[in-house]
C-alpha cells in the first residue's frame, strides 16, 4: 500500500481529504497566530510555518539545521529557538502543530523528514557555526528522534545537511518530479533526502561540522553478535532484517527499534512496542505457532530483539498465489481449484483461531492481527510475527495500530480486538477485500454472498464471521439492513436510468464552495498543482465526463474549473496532471475563449523534462494541439518525440498508455492520420514494440509463467490493458503479425474475474473499458464483459443515500475519472451506450 493514502483518511470523512483547517488551527503552536516580530513576513501552509526576516536574500542552497523535538519537550523547544533566530535575524520554518509533529513521527511517517520539528537556514557557514553553537548552548540534553539523513551536532536534537533553501524541481531517474539543487556545472541534480547523511560529492564539509562526522563514524555495535544478510522491511520506527547469530551461525530474524521515532496513536515509541513485542513473545513461550526469543539488547542507540528466523511466506502472499477466484484458476476443472483451495484455507484459518485462543489462555491479546503477520510454512503449519502491540488479556486495551481491513471499530477493546481480525481473516482469505466491510452490514453480506456462491464453504460460515465481527462491527449505523441492492448488473435496458442516478450521485458530492476541489477523488489532488481541476483527478475530467454523458455542468461548477485554473500558477502542461487537459475540458464545456487562454499557457512552458507519456508528457500535450487543429504544433511536438530514445525523456518510465512510449506511439498514429505522413507511423512502430520489449512479451511468451510480467497487468494505466489498445491501433495502419499475436494474447489478461480497485487508471473500470476497444466478438470476451458489470458491484456502497464507488486502495470513496465513479460511468456508457466513448483520443477522430 502507498502509506500516503493514510495520511488522507480522516475519522468520519468518506473521501480522502486533507485534515481540516479547523482542526490543525485548534491544534496549532501559538506561534502559528502570535505577534510577528517587527518587519518580519509569516508564510504559512498546511505543514509548515515559514519566518523571514526583513531585507533577507537566501542562497538557493546550503548547509541547513534540523531541531528535533518530542511531543512533551516541542513547546519548549519552540519558545528557545524562535527567540534565538529572531535575534539573529536568520531564516526559519517550524511544523505549525503537535498533531501534525506527531504524524511526521509515526510508524508510517517518511524516514527521510522523520524528526524535523525546525529549519534553520544560515546565510553562510559563518552563521552556521554561530548558530550551531548559541543553539547547542540552549538546548543540550534535550531529547528528540534521530533525523537520519542528517549528520547529528553534538549531544542535543541538532542535525545539519546540505539541501536546498528554495524549491527547485526537476525530474529524477525515474521521471519523478523531486525536488532539486544545483551542482557545479549548473545541472539541476536530486536534493537526496535519504535515510543517511551523504552530502553531494562536490560539498566540502565545514570545520565546525569535522568533529561531529568523526563521532559519527567512530559509532559501531560493538560486541553486538549479530550480522545482518538481509534487509526485509523498513518503517520511521527501525528495520527488519535477516540475520546470522555469529555466536552459533544460527539464522535469526533482528527486529531494530528507534527511540522516539515509529509513534503509535497512543503515543508509544518503537522502543516501547519492541518491548511489548519482547515480553509477548516471553509470555507465548513453548506455543508452536510463536517464534522462541534468541537475544533482546541494545545496540548503540537503537534496540534490538532477535527470534528464531521462521522459513515461510506470508499468509497474504499465499493466498494471492493458490486462490483461484484471484488468480485466475478454474473453474474450467470443474470446480476442483476451488474445492481443493477452500481445503486449504479453512485449515489455514482452523489454524489461526486456535493459535489466537491459545495466545488468550496465556493473557496475551496479539492487537495487530492480519494476513502479513501469519507465516505459513513448507508444511502449511502456521506462525506468528509482529507482535509489538500485543497486550495483557487483563488490560482491556484498545487497539492502538491495525491494518486497514483488519482494524476493529472504535470501542472494541481486549480479545474482542482479535476476534474481529479473526472474522476479517476467515472472509480475506477467500476474498480479499476485507477493507469494504467496514462500511455497512450490507457491504459484509454482499462480500459473504461472493464467497458463498463461489466456495464450497461450510453451512456455518457466514455464522462466524458475524460471531467474530461482534455484536457493533459498524457503530453509529443503523442495524437494519437497506434492502435495496447495492448493485444490479446492468443492461442495455436499465443502463440509462442507472447513469442517471450515478451521474445525480456525483453530482451530489460536488463542493463548490471549497477552493482545492470541485468533486473528492485521489490524493493525487493535493499533491500535484492544481490536482483538484485536473483530467485525471479532478473537475475537468469529471465535468467532461459529465458532458459527454448528456448533462448540462453547473454553471456554477464551470466558473469553479476557471477560476482554479487561473489560481494554478504553476500547473503542468500535461493532459491528465495539467493544463492540457482542462483546455480540453473547457471546451468540450463551450468554454473556447477560456480553453484558448490555457493553451497559450502550455505553448508558453518548457517541454525540457517532459517524457513521452500520455498522462504528463509530450504524447498528452500533442494530441491537444490535434484537437484544437494546431497541426504545426502537433508536428514540433512529435520532433521532440522522434529525437529522443524510445521511453525516453526524463528517466525510465512504466511501460504502457499512460507513462510509457505507448502513449507517443498513439500520438503518432493520430498525427499520421491526420498528416499521411510515413514517418509518424515508422517511429509509432518503433515505440510500440519498444514497450513490447519493456514489459517483457515476446512471441515465446508462456501465458501461464510468472504473474510478475507487467504484460500480465491488466491496468490501462500502465501493463497490457492500455498497451493493448494502443496495438489494436497501430495494426490498424502497421500490418505487422507480431502486434497482432501480441494483442490478442492481452487482450485475454484484461479479463480476471478478481481486482482490488473499480476504477479507470488501476482497476475493472479500465480493463472492461480495454476489453470493449479490443472486443474480437468472441463468447469469452462476451462473459469477461458481462462478468466485469457485474463484479463492479464489489466496489459499489452507499453513501447518504448515494451510489458511490471505493477509489484506490479501498479506503474512501472517489468521483473522479482515474479511480472513482466517473471513470466507472465512461466505461460502463462504452459498453452499454449508444456511442463510441471511452477515454480522449482512444478511437480515431471523426474525420
Amino acid at each position: 500500500m502507498d502509506l500516503r493514502y493514510m495520511t488522507y483518511c480522516q475519522p468520519g470523512n468518506p473521501f480522502y481529504d486533507v485534515p481540516a483547517t479547523a482542526a490543525a488551527d485548534a491544534g496549532a503552536f501559538p506561534a502559528v497566530t502570535g505577534p510577528l516580530p517587527e518587519g518580519w513576513t509569516r508564510t504559512d501552509n498546511t505543514h509548515w510555518l515559514l519566518m523571514t526576516p526583513p531585507a533577507t536574500v537566501l542562497p538557493g542552497q546550503g548547509w541547513k539545521i534540523h531541531v528535533s523535538a518530542t511531543l512533551e519537550n516541542a513547546d519548549r523547544i519552540l519558545d528557545l529557538v524562535w527567540d534565538f533566530c529572531v535575534a539573529e535575524r536568520v531564516t526559519f520554518k517550524f511544523i505549525r502543530s503537535a498533531a501534525i509533529l506527531k504524524q511526521r513521527n509515526s510508524k508510517y511517517g517518511d524516514r527521510g523528514s522523520s524528526g524535523k520539528f525546525f529549519t534553520v537556514y544560515p546565510c553562510d557557514e559563518a552563521q552556521l557555526e554561530r548558530i550551531l553553537t548559541g543553539l547547542g548552548d540552549l538546548l543540550d540534553g534535550e531529547r528528540g528522534p534521530t533525523i537520519l539523513s542528517d549528520l547529528r551536532w553534538r549531544s542535543g536534537p541538532l542535525y545539519v545537511r546540505y539541501g536546498g533553501f528554495v524549491a527547485r524541481l526537476g525530474r529524477s531517474e525515474t521521471g519523478e518530479l523531486v525536488h532539486c539543487i544545483e551542482d557545479p556545472e549548473g545541472r539541476l541534480v536530486p536534493d537526496v533526502r535519504g535515510p543517511s547523511f551523504r552530502p553531494p560529492a562536490w560539498v566540502e564539509l565545514p570545520g565546525v561540522l569535522q568533529d561531529a562526522l568523526a563521532a559519527r563514524n567512530s559509532a559501531t555495535l560493538q560486541g553486538f553478535p549479530f550480522r545482518a544478510t538481509k534487509a526485509l522491511h523498513f518503517s520511521n520506527g527501525g528495520g527488519v532484517y535477516q540475520a546470522t547469530d555469529t555466536r552459533d551461525g544460527s539464522a535469526v530474524l533482528l527486529k531494530e527499534a528507534r527511540p522516539l521515532a515509529g509513534l503509535d496513536e497512543d503515543g508509544c515509541d518503537a522502543v516501547a512496542r519492541l518491548e511489548h513485542e519482547h515480553w509477548a513473545l516471553e509470555q507465548l513461550a513453548g506455543l508452536d505457532c510463536i517464534p522462541p526469543v534468541v537475544d533482546y539488547r541494545k545496540g548503540h542507540e537503537h534496540w534490538f530483539l532477535a527470534r528464531a528466523y521462521v522459513d515461510g511466506k506470508p499468509l497474504a502472499r499465499e493466498l494471492l498465489s493458490r486462490n483461484p477466484l484471484v488468480n485466475g484458476d478454474g473453474p474450467a476443472d470443474g470446480g476442483a481449484a476451488y474445492a481443493a483451495y477452500t481445503a486449504w484455507a479453512l485449515k489455514i484459518v482452523d489454524q489461526v483461531e486456535r493459535g489466537v485462543e491459545a495466545m488468550h489462555a496465556k493473557g496475551v491479546v496479539f492487537g495487530d492481527l492480519h494476513p502479513n503477520n501469519i507465516l505459513v510454512r513448507p508444511d502449511d503449519t502456521i506462525a506468528f510475527i509482529d507482535l509489538e502491540t500485543a497486550t495483557p488479556v487483563d488490560s482491556e486495551s484498545a487497539q492502538a495500530i491495525g491494518a486497514p481491513g483488519f482494524r476493529a471499530p472504535t470501542g472494541y477493546k481486549g480479545t474482542a480486538v482479535d476476534r474481529y481480525a479473526l472474522g476479517c481473516i476467515r472472509l480475506g482469505v477467500f476474498l480479499p477485500l476485507t477493507v469494504m466491510a467496514t462500511w455497512s452490514a450490507a457491504k459484509v453480506d454482499q462480500l459473504i454472498g461472493v464467497v458463498t456462491e463461489n466456495f464450497p464453504v461450510p453451512a456455518d460460515f457466514a455464522d462466524r464471521i458475524r460471531a467474530d465481527l461482534g455484536p457493533d462491527p459498524h457503530p453509529g449505523q443503523p442495524a437494519e439492513v437497506d434492502p435495496q441492492p447495492l448493485w444490479t448488473a446492468p443492461t442495455r435496458a436499465d443502463w440509462p436510468a442507472l447513469r442517471r442516478t450515478l451521474t445525480d450521485d456525483l453530482l451530489a458530492s460536488a463542493t463548490p464552495q471549497r477552493a482545492d476541489r470541485l468533486f473528492p477523488g485521489d490524493v493525487e489532488q493535493f499533491s500535484v498543482p492544481g490536482g483538484g481541476a485536473t483530467f485525471a483527478y479532478g473537475a475537468a475530467g469529471v465535468l467532461w465526463t459529465l458532458a459527454e454523458l448528456g448533462r448540462t455542468p453547473a454553471e456554477e461548477h464551470v466558473a469553479w474549473l476557471t477560476d482554479a485554473v487561473d489560481r494554478a500558477a504553476d500547473m503542468r502542461p500535461g493532459f491528465y496532471d495539467g493544463l492540457s487537459g482542462v483546455a480540453y475540458a473547457l471546451d468540450r464545456l463551450g468554454r473556447a475563449d477560456a480553453a484558448a487562454a490555457v493553451m497559450e499557457r502550455v505553448r508558453a512552458t518548457p517541454p525540457d523534462d517532459l517524457d513521452h507519456g500520455l498522462f504528463g508528457g509530450l504524447a498528452g500535450i500533442g494530441l491537444t494541439q490535434l484537437h484544437f487543429g494546431d497541426v504545426e504544433g502537433a508536428a514540433r511536438t512529435a520532433a521532440l518525440i522522434a529525437d529522443q530514445a524510445p521511453g525516453g525523456g526524463a528517466g525510465r518510465r512504466r511501460p504502457g498508455l499512460l507513462h510509457g512510449a505507448a502513449g507517443g506511439a498513439l500520438f503518432l498514429l493520430r498525427l499520421y492520420e491526420a498528416t499521411g505522413e510515413p514517418k509518424y507511423r515508422h517511429v509509432a512502430g518503433e515505440l510500440v514494440r519498444h514497450d513490447l520489449a519493456e514489459v517483457g512479451w515476446s512471441e515465446d511468451s508462456d501465458p501461464a509463467g510468472s504473474e510478475d510480467a507487467a504484460w500480465k497487468v491488466p491496468f490501462l494505466a500502465f501493463g497490457g490493458a492500455g498497451l493493448g489498445i494502443v496495438l489494436h491501433e497501430a495494426a490498424r495502419h502497421l500490418p505487422d503479425p507480431e502486434f497482432l499475436r501480441a494483442r490478442d494474447a492481452l487482450r485475454e489478461r484484461a479479463a480476471p474475474s478478481f481486482m482490488l480497485n473499480a476504477g479507470l487508471f488501476h482497476g475493472r473500470a479500465g480493463a472492461l473499458l480495454a476489453l470493449r476497444h479490443l472486443h474480437d466478438a468472441s463468447a469469452a470476451a462476451d462473459r469477461a464483459v458481462a462478468g466485469h458489470l457485474d463484479a463492479l458491484g464489489w466496489h459499489a456502497v452507499r453513501c447518504d443515500g448515494h451510489l458511490a464507488f471505493f477509489g484506490d486502495h479501498t479506503l474512501r470513496l472517489s468521483a473522479d475519472v482515474a479511480t472513482g465513479t466517473a471513470g466507472v460511468l465512461l466505461a460502463v456508457e462504452t459498453v452499454l451506450g449508444n456511442a463510441d466513448l471511452g477515454l480522449p483520443f482512444l478511437a480515431p477522430a471523426p474525420r
